[in-house]
């Protein structure tokens, strides 16, 4: 064990005893076939993160039904043909140690491909996207809530650890929540009471499809970026009903949001030095961004709740790492683009590392989701290069990198 260093202690989330604190936060990977199933690529990735010594690992979100889709070649796990394609994934993980959990959702209105039909609690405009949903019957939410909880058996049976419920970022569990994009007047929408059944309807069905001993976390929207949209007050609440219920472990996040931006934040904790090393000329010019930008969502949780809390969100020194877990504010700490850049970051910080990550939060390789495969842009000239003609094609389509850029 490093001294000082906390993040590197075990830790215990539900059934699970992790080896340390640090989480690999999920990610979308465009590395799964086009029907969502397994591949190679997929396992590959997954097994050299297990290798590189994170406690924890979240899968990109994997849809529960055909219309929650969000890009092409996101992993589903809406059918059981698709289940033995996910063994390799897990096996992967295993083989190394490391324990894997698989986050499910259901894009909603939140989707790259408008030809799966798209629903949503109401048919307001996505904010993202422009999309127009159709409105959600009570059928249809009958069947997703359904859909969620056949998507965690699936994932029991594939040989995951557990399963992490997608309830923020703007899909449909925060779809439902916010009074923004849920204006509805039956039971499922209308005031805050109702807009908080779908959230514990869909943690029931999966808890009553794996079992009380089987691993069950959420990622939740704690507050919307938009002005009149979700408060924290609200959300905290639902999230200690979810506790009563059994939810073993919640990480915290936006809801409803107008650009990825606004969560997915560029420049994280770069000061001059790095960004000259990096050829950032962009954050010369302007002010690096701030750390754990939701860590006074984690504090509001961990004031009203005991399960574990997990902290996204612009984690980058191992000073802010430490803090945040000596000060109480959260028991975990997830990392997404850092372990894109470094899958074996948790080992270098065993073997004493500190400071600084390596990754500059530019942004590069969250610009090909959905397009290409998972990897770091900025790691050779070649590689920019490359970034920079394919994204020049593409920031001329309409979408999510269009508003608020």
């Amino acid at each position: 064990m490093v001294a000082g260093a906390p993040y590197l202690e075990p830790g215990r989330i539900g059934s699970l005893t992790l080896k340390n604190r640090l989480v690999r936060a999920s990610t979308s990977e465009t590395m799964a076939a086009p029907d969502g199933a397994g591949t190679p690529a997929l396992a590959n990735l997954y097994g050299t993160l297990a290798a590189g010594g994170a406690g924890l690992l979240l899968t990109g979100h994997i849809y529960v039904e055909p219309r929650g889709q969000a890009s092409a070649d996101q992993p589903g796990l809406y059918d059981d043909g698709l289940v033995e394609s996910m063994v390799q994934v897990t096996d992967a993980v295993h083989a190394h140690g490391g324990r894997i959990l698989a986050e499910i959702g259901h894009a909603g209105s939140q989707t790259m491909l408008p030809e799966v039909g798209p629903i949503a609690p109401s048919p307001t405009a996505n904010e993202m996207y422009g999309l127009q949903p159709r409105e959600a019957t009570p059928d249809d939410i009958t069947d997703v809530i359904a859909a969620f909880g056949q998507a965690a058996r699936r994932a029991k049976q594939a040989g995951f650890d557990g399963v992490h419920i997608h309830g923020g970022n703007g899909y449909l569990i925060s779809e439902f929540s916010s009074p923004i994009t849920n204006v509805r007047t039956d039971a499922w929408g209308g005031d805050a009471e109702r807009r908080g059944r779908f959230v514990l309807a869909v943690y029931d069905a999966v808890r009553g499809a794996v079992g009380d001993d089987f691993c069950v976390t959420a990622r939740i929207g704690i507050g919307d970026s938009i002005p009149g949209g979700l408060e924290p007050a609200e959300s905290v609440e639902r999230v200690r009903a979810l506790a009563e219920r059994g939810l073993d472990a919640v990480e915290v996040s936006y809801g409803i949001m107008r650009s990825y931006l606004e969560n997915i934040r560029t420049y994280v904790a770069v000061g001059a030095a790095q960004a000259a090393r990096n050829g950032l000329v962009q954050r010369l010019v302007k002010p690096e961004g701030p750390e754990a930008y939701y860590r006074h969502f984690a504090r509001a949780v961990k004031e009203v709740v005991d399960i574990p809390v997990i902290l996204v969100g612009g984690i980058r020194t191992t000073q802010t790492m430490a803090d945040v877990i000596r000060s109480g504010d959260a028991d975990f700490l997830a990392m997404s683009r850092p372990f894109i850049r470094e899958p074996d970051l948790p080992n270098k910080l065993a073997a004493g590392r500190t400071g600084t990550v390596e990754c500059v939060s530019c942004n590069m390789c969250l610009v090909h989701d959905g397009f290409d495969p998972l990897r770091c842009w900025r790691t050779s000239p070649a590689a920019v290069a490359a970034h920079v003609y394919t994204h020049h094609i593409r920031s001329r389509l309409p979408g999510r990198w269009g508003r608020g850029s």
